[in-house]
């Protein structure tokens, strides 16, 4: 009887699919940590070409203490004063993954802005507009869930 080769086939074939397993296991960590580290640093990402949205990128968003700013592509410059901010909404469209489909829009009484996700500059104007008093962010996650033609209200200013 030939039961030794069948026990070295039998513990080679398991040391085998135990390396595979731990192999894959490491791998989905490792993919999981990528994912996680993106959400919660996404300034490492942004200065790196292949992470950024393409146009949403090209569209610019500058904070001060009295306004937003927003330069489009084009050429364009809106522009919404913190004072005169009356409604934040999320804008979102069908149109993704190959087009933009995800807008912050600012509106104030003289104009507004509207803002693609992913355009330069947008962590440090979400971070502000979260901080809004009465920032609605179950409305806000949503919208981050959404793939329709959909408007959100997020926040809307008290009179």
């Amino acid at each position: 009887m030939h039961i030794q080769p069948l026990i070295i086939a039998v513990v080679s074939g398991a040391v085998v699919w135990g390396l595979i397993e731990l192999w894959l296991r490491w791998q989905a960590s490792r993919t999981v940590s990528r994912v996680l580290d993106r959400v919660r640093h996404p300034e490492r990402y942004a200065s790196k070409p292949n992470a950024r949205l393409e146009p949403e990128s090209r569209f610019i968003v500058r904070l001060s203490e009295a306004d937003v700013v927003c330069e489009r592509p084009e050429g364009k410059v809106e522009r919404v004063a913190w004072a005169d901010l009356q409604k934040v909404e999320v804008i979102t469209t069908s149109g993704g993954p190959f087009a933009p489909d995800v807008f912050w829009l600012l509106h104030g009484t003289d104009g507004g802005c509207a803002i693609p996700q992913g355009a330069t500059g947008e962590s440090l104007l979400l971070e502000r507009l979260w901080a809004l008093p009465g920032f609605d962010m179950r409305t806000f996650i949503e919208a981050m869930l959404c793939v329709s033609d959909k408007r959100f209200l997020c926040w809307q200013r008290t009179p």
